[in-house]
């Protein structure tokens, strides 16, 4: 039987708690997370967690969550983290245009994410921002080739960074080390 690390919730031979540390977050993140993201090896947003303090991680099957966090939305300056139809660029809105204090992220593919967006239709009324120019991905254990679409990890990063200047690097390191780690499929790396 397999052993895991009690803090990082990692195998032991997979363990990352070496290189967690923790980052002041300058806002509330929530995540949203597709049921079936909660049990991959490779979920970024396990690692989030690890490392900013604020961060809350939802999964959008749970009614009593989700209910929860749409009561918090209401009562916070929201806004949703997602590249739709009526989006607005993130680099190009300052910290003074919009008083953000809660930031929802959705965790899963692109097809997940777009059903959690239509599913939770209160999501669609939040303010949402897009990336215009993110740097390449670094998240090379997945499906896609393409350097645009960021991790989950890699998508609060760059949010922080670009927006609020904090220093993530802390969290490249994390998602570093749990690639490096990794033992899945060859055919998953890029």
């Amino acid at each position: 039987m397999r052993q895991y690390c009690s803090n990082c919730q990692y195998p032991i031979t997979t363990c990352v708690c070496s290189v967690i540390r923790r980052v002041e977050c300058p806002l509330s993140i929530s995540i949203i997370q597709h049921p079936k993201e909660v049990t991959h090896a490779k979920n970024t947003a396990r690692l989030i967690a690890l490392c900013l303090n604020n961060v809350s991680v939802v999964v959008s099957n749970n009614d009593e969550h989700m209910t929860s966090l749409r009561t918090r939305c209401e009562t916070l300056p929201t806004a949703l983290l997602y590249p739709g139809r009526d989006s607005h660029s993130w680099e190009q809105t300052t910290a003074s245009d919009h008083a953000l204090a809660h930031l929802i992220v959705l965790d899963g593919s692109w097809r997940q994410a777009f059903g959690l967006w239509q599913q939770h239709t209160w999501l669609q009324a939040l303010p949402a921002y897009h990336f215009s120019s993110a740097p390449p991905s670094d998240y090379a254990i997945r499906h896609t080739d393409d350097t645009a679409h960021l991790s989950t990890l890699e998508a609060v990063a760059y949010a922080l960074s670009s927006r609020f200047n904090t220093d993530v690097t802390p969290l490249y390191q994390l998602q570093r080390r749990m690639q490096d780690c990794w033992q899945g499929p060859p055919e998953h790396r890029r």
